[in-house]
């Protein structure tokens, strides 16, 4: 088996373990996120009678109390998010290091350090702006904000209609049960995006590694070939093959949202 072959097993294999803590990290993050339970549950029981209904003339003031559950969400959301980009970045940059070295006996880092890299992959991933014109905390406050806003129509509903707190909080837990889908789709997207970055950036600090390329995933979606990660991975822009780039080129860090595709490195001839 010749280096680069084993180079492309072992940053393939590090791609697939990714994906797995991915989906760990989307537990958490929905997890984090459900904290906000505990919060309008306490809020609740404050506007309750002792037969467990909220009387209508208290809905308003109920209704402001949300912007202060908006704020937690804002807040769960964005430290769960920051966590997991930074575990993320630690993830990528860590294993694709050892698999430089275990494939060409030497490290791929020589000019930076990896704790300085790993910064940089953050400050990239929370300060990037999508196609949507937002930045990482943006996508977070309209998570909140969506959050709020079916919150406010749940528990405007119940209070109308006289339901108990019980029924209230059964309500909540669906909303946030039916606003997870949001939650995936945000860490897919910013922590494969993080992973991508940091895989790449990582390259471009190396002497080792010349060229990069983008391997597109998610074959079975039914739309794949209109996704940009597979028109990306069969561009040949640079005269050296389908998919391979330049390890700045910042268009293949995040080819579309929710998007799996993964970097691999293409070896200095001077190391093989």
């Amino acid at each position: 088996m010749s280096k680069q072959t084993e180079l492309d097993a072992a940053l393939e294999k590090l791609a697939g373990d990714y994906q797995k803590l991915s989906d760990k990290q989307i537990d958490f993050a929905i997890k984090e996120i459900a904290r906000v339970r505990g919060d309008i549950s306490d809020i609740l029981a404050d506007f309750s009678d002792k037969d467990g209904i909220i009387k209508r003339e208290r809905l308003a003031r109920l209704l402001r109390e949300l912007d202060e559950v908006e704020t937690l969400v804002r807040g769960y959301g964005t430290t769960a998010m920051d966590a997991i980009i930074n575990e993320t970045s630690a993830f990528a940059t860590t294993g694709a290091n050892a698999a430089i070295l275990g494939a060409v006996g030497t490290g791929a880092i020589v000019t930076a350090s990896m704790e300085r890299l790993n910064r940089d992959v953050f400050e990239y991933v929370v300060k990037r702006f999508g196609e949507d014109g937002l930045v990482l905390s943006d996508r977070v406050w309209r998570l909140s904000g969506d959050m709020r806003d079916e919150l406010s129509k749940v528990l405007r509903a119940d209070i109308l209609r006289g339901e108990s707190v019980g029924t209230m909080i059964a309500n909540v837990r669906r909303v946030h049960e039916n606003e997870t889908w949001k939650i995936k789709r945000l860490v897919v997207t910013e922590g494969n995006t993080a992973y991508r970055a940091a895989t790449a950036m990582n390259a471009e600090r190396s002497d080792i590694v010349q060229w990069v390329k983008i391997n597109e995933s998610g074959r079975r979606h039914r739309n794949h070939p209109s996704h940009r990660c597979y028109k990306l991975a069969r561009e040949d822009n640079y005269g050296q093959g389908a998919g391979i780039f330049k390890p700045s080129d910042s268009k293949i860090y995040m080819p579309h949202p929710n998007c799996s595709s993964f970097i691999t490195y293409v070896i200095d001839e001077e190391y093989l």
